[in-house]
């Protein structure tokens, strides 16, 4: 068994079951502005909130990973702050949207994007032979997109899957990175069917959940300027608002509170440009201070 994995416990009191307290951190998707996560846990950790259960979509997933093995505290965050730096350094997803979306369109993905960052996870430790039976002190979930199933999959359910296929899939988001193909099924960032992974969380076990959330149009309205673009990033921020409504919506149904933190970014903040990361560290942290006493 995992250590620190959070399950349904069998204790009967008055004849009725009861499920041991686990609380989620759920961190969603928004590429570069994920940075604002960072943040946000160092102030969660400082009022003495520590999760049992991390479960990440996208950048969340990138986020909830690093925590999980390099630990559930204030080290473990320095550690990540050091490695959102080390990604900014090493510009891992290609500015030039146009000449990106085009390879898409003549068939040919940017596999050599997804083993760029495949070997930038190495140099941190996400090696293919990590599994998640190898994680102490916390369970950890990170969320894909079925494609063929219009379904999230869920990685870490199974403690002997690789981490790295799970963050691989995870984080697979055209046009940047090729769709991950397994068993006839293809599978790409989870963001698409599960930004704010609520659900995934629950069934995980989550009985109080602190989620974390990025999605916010006003740091994405009019950088592109008025034009198709732009209306498919409204129409994936109106997705996205549906779909936490309905998973949040799940979790009352089912008697879990969520805490839902919204952590707007101070300027447009593109998926791609990381080079931002520290004032949103700084901008994670104040908004979740002030969060934490209700």
């Amino acid at each position: 068994m995992v250590k620190g994995m959070c399950i349904r416990a069998m204790s009967y009191s008055d004849g009725r079951r009861k499920r041991r307290k686990c609380l989620a951190f759920v961190l969603g998707g928004g590429g570069a502005r994920g940075a604002l996560q960072v943040g946000a846990m160092r102030a969660l950790f400082e009022a003495g909130l520590k999760p049992d259960l991390l479960v990440g979509t996208s950048i969340g997933a990138v986020n909830a990973t690093g925590l999980a093995l390099w630990g559930v505290d204030l080290n473990g965050l320095d550690v990540l702050e050091r490695t959102w730096r080390d990604a900014a350094d090493a510009y891992l997803l290609d500015p030039r949207l146009s000449r990106l979306l085009l390879r898409c369109l003549l068939g040919r993905p940017n596999t050599r994007a997804t083993q760029q960052i495949a070997q930038f996870f190495a140099s941190k430790g996400i090696t293919s032979d990590v599994r998640f039976e190898h994680i102490e002190g916390v369970r950890l979930g990170m969320v894909g997109s079925d494609l063929d199933a219009g379904q999230p999959v869920i990685y870490g359910t199974d403690p002997t899957q690789s981490v790295l296929e799970g963050l691989l899939a995870s984080i697979a988001l055209p046009p940047w990175f090729a769709p991950v193909e397994k068993e006839g099924r293809h599978i790409v960032d989870g963001g698409f069917l599960s930004n704010l992974p609520i659900e995934p969380a629950l069934t995980m076990g989550a009985t109080e959940i602190i989620a974390l959330d990025l999605n916010e149009m006003d740091t994405l309205s009019g950088y592109w300027g008025d034009g198709f673009v732009q209306y498919v990033e409204k129409l994936s921020y109106a997705l996205n608002l549906r779909h936490v409504a309905l998973e949040t919506a799940l979790a009352k149904a089912r008697g879990v509170p969520v805490r839902h933190v919204q952590l707007k970014c101070p300027t447009q903040t593109p998926l791609w440009d990381f080079g931002n990361y520290q004032e949103l560290i700084r901008t994670g942290y104040e908004i979740a201070k002030q969060a934490v006493p209700t």
